[in-house]
């Protein structure tokens, strides 16, 4: 068995410098302390001691978590990924883990509601890269599907609608037809359905006006027209209109365009 001799308090808040038999022994975590009921006087065998300090690897555990969780909502893998990074053993994680969830401070459920209502408002997501996100931070597919039922269908019509009149300006001069795709494109891409895009298309009119698709056209015309200078004239007409036809522009767009490229100086 060995006495407590002295009981001090460490720089850093919260820890305390244990002395047995007059040597410093060990430091513990003020919860650590309160827990075992340690004060000078009381005698400790090994196995306590050995508990002691386990648990207060623990405590330690426990409070780098709580300061990782401090700056935002984290999951367990991602509470988890920050303890390995501490060189916590993992079966002190387990056990800092359970303390927290039963504390209410680990909740993937209530994580990926507040993700989902954030990616509502902020950087907007659509509903699949939203799950990819999610699956990565470690959220079961239960908890990702109730998270995303709060997302409804016309929320999501409504934020895709705003994004695709900002991407109809980005591909403001392609042609209407390259442009529909391209901006279906991206909303995919940021995660929302085929139906979704294909709907908004439908219900938006992003289309270009006769003035702008005439514009587009002939700026690509004549870029494909310089391309291919140096073929004979009837190739050179029909690469040109075929690429054209391949950008989405309609024959009738191209055919007066290429009148007026045929008229003019080389």
């Amino acid at each position: 068995m060995k006495k407590i001799t002295k009981i001090s308090t460490q720089k850093q808040a919260g820890r305390y410098s244990v002395d047995l038999d007059n040597k410093f022994a060990f430091g513990v975590a003020e919860s650590v302390l309160i827990k075992y009921g340690l004060a000078k006087g009381r005698e400790l065998d090994e196995t306590l001691i050995d508990q002691i300090k386990r648990d207060d690897q623990v405590a330690k555990a426990f409070n780098t978590a709580i300061n990782y969780l401090g700056h935002a909502l984290r999951t367990i893998k991602q509470v988890k990924q920050k303890l390995v990074e501490k060189d916590i053993a993992e079966d002190i994680q387990e056990q800092a883990i359970a303390q927290l969830k039963s504390l209410g401070y680990l909740d993937d459920a209530n994580y990926a509601r507040h993700y989902v209502a954030t990616k509502k408002l902020i950087n907007p997501k659509g509903p699949q890269v939203i799950r990819m996100d999610l699956k990565q931070a470690g959220v079961l597919d239960t908890d990702i599907n109730a998270a995303l039922e709060t997302f409804t269908y016309d929320e999501q019509l409504d934020i895709a609608k705003k994004m695709a009149t900002k991407f109809a300006n980005t591909y403001k001069r392609e042609s209407t037809r390259v442009k529909q795709q391209k901006i279906i494109q991206a909303l995919a891409n940021k995660g929302f359905s085929f139906e979704i895009g294909q709907t908004i298309i439908t219900e938006l009119d992003l289309s270009n006006d006769q003035e702008v698709e005439l514009e587009n056209v002939k700026r690509q015309a004549e870029k494909l027209w310089h391309r291919h200078r140096n073929m004979a004239l009837s190739q050179r007409q029909y690469k040109t209109k075929t690429q054209l036809y391949g950008k989405g522009f309609s024959s009738e767009m191209i055919d007066r365009v290429m009148l007026m490229i045929a008229d003019e100086p080389e």
